[in-house]
């Protein structure tokens, strides 16, 4: 809407003078034009000169971040790299691995989303709603059934209760919470383990594996009719896991585009080092004592190494899937298959294995994470295949890796943690 303005009784407005013409000489307009061009080449050069400054990068460590308007995962984690002790510069570098890591990025959120329905694409959002449909799927998704399948894990089959569970984490008021918490709500808590019953019957539900990328989910008439009568669209999904496998798929991308030098991290506590040569790397764990979190000490390691880190507390506000009760109770994601409720064995458990994915560590150690009671004589049994366990206990820092080399343990004059190997 234009806005008039009139002037009024005692308020007198500004009266504009008027325009008067003028007449441009056309002496010297050779020359008027040449200063122009050279203007324009001048303000040109500064332009690129400032554009090619803000785009190089200087030798040493660098977060790499993706260069895209499109759905990615890149949100979820942090891409440390060392630039500049290849062949070529460090700004060259570092536009090749940008492509590569922004490409790879898009590539995983289309795949592992279970959200976004994506054209002649089988990704989790098509399989998940396409029971009893033989198909194909691309190369990422079937190693990633297929070690799930070989580890006899069934969470992915907890989609329906995921679902409704997952809206527990955008709660605003507590009064909220009892429509998604099964610990607060019967009803739910019912449903829950009724969904739970049928994930963990393979005659209800399971993926079948065809070989040359070819699957097929079956899914029993039964679990269909209460799917319906439950509005239920959803059957499969990788929830909380699926950055573990997504890491995993990124740290291969890069080391298959020659790409090694630095580390990916997400951040709900999947990592992947992929540097091979000499140098160390830190990665700090935390502790949860009373109300209070500590950065209780760092691991220095090098070499590949997968790092997977659960903890049932959140450290920070913007950390995914947890809820914080007005009485210190939390909940997290860690649903056990057995009835849909979130448990956690310990406070935080760092398990690490060299040359080992975040996914294989994963299905690995949550029998002895996602459980009423923390048993340490199952760590032994991780580390003959290579999988090191870290936890705290009473302000003590329990580790079963003789190798393993902590610093900075956490001290302030009342509290204090000390580190005990344990066999």
């Amino acid at each position: 809407m234009k806005e008039t303005r009139t002037g009024g009784k005692g308020r007198d407005l500004p009266h504009p003078k008027p325009v008067e013409k003028i007449d441009l000489s056309d002496k010297h307009k050779r020359l008027r034009l040449i200063l122009t061009a050279v203007f324009l080449i001048v303000g040109a050069f500064f332009i690129a000169f400032g554009v090619a400054n803000l785009s190089s990068k200087d030798a040493g460590w660098t977060e790499i971040e993706v260069s895209s308007s499109e759905l990615n995962c890149s949100e979820d984690f942090v891409f440390l790299y060392r630039l500049g002790e290849g062949d070529t510069s460090a700004t060259a570098e570092n536009k090749a691995l940008t492509a590569c890591y922004t490409e790879a990025s898009e590539y995983a959120f289309r795949m592992f989303t279970n959200d976004v329905e994506y054209e002649n694409v089988n990704n989790m959002y098509y399989i998940s709603r396409h029971p009893n449909e033989e198909m194909v799927v691309d190369d990422v998704l079937y190693k990633a059934f297929l070690l799930i399948k070989q580890s006899g894990d069934r969470k992915i089959y907890l989609a329906p209760v995921y679902e409704q569970y997952d809206g527990l984490f955008y709660c605003t008021e507590e009064y909220q919470a009892a429509e998604y918490d099964p610990r607060m709500n019967q009803e739910v808590a019912d449903y829950y383990k009724v969904v739970a019953g049928f994930a963990n019957d393979a005659q209800m539900i399971d993926l079948e594996l065809l070989g040359e990328n070819r699957i097929c989910l079956r899914v029993a008439s039964e679990y269909l009719d209460f799917a319906s009568e439950n509005e239920i669209a959803s059957f499969i999904d990788f929830y909380w896991m699926k950055n573990a496998f997504i890491a995993d798929y990124l740290a291969e991308e890069m080391l298959s585009a020659g790409f090694s030098r630095g580390c990916i991290s997400s951040v709900d506590g999947f990592t992947r080092n992929l540097d091979s040569s000499a140098e160390y790397y830190a990665y700090t764990f935390y502790d949860k004592s009373g109300s209070v979190i500590y950065p209780v000490a760092s691991i220095q390691y090098k070499g590949p190494l997968g790092i997977v880190y659960l903890h049932d507390y959140a450290l920070n506000s913007d950390q995914p899937y947890y809820y914080a009760y007005s009485d210190g109770e939390i909940r997290t994601p860690y649903l056990d298959t057995n009835d849909g409720l979130c448990r956690s064995a310990v406070s935080d458990l760092v398990c690490y294995g060299k040359e080992l994915s975040c996914s294989e560590i994963l299905l690995k150690m949550t029998p002895v994470y996602i459980t009423d009671s923390f048993h340490k004589d199952d760590l032994p049994k991780l580390a003959e295949e290579g999988i090191f366990a870290l936890f705290c206990e009473n302000r003590q820092i329990c580790y079963n890796d003789a190798d393993l080399i902590l610093t900075e343990l956490y001290s302030d004059g009342n509290v204090q943690y000390e580190a005990v190997l344990i066999k």
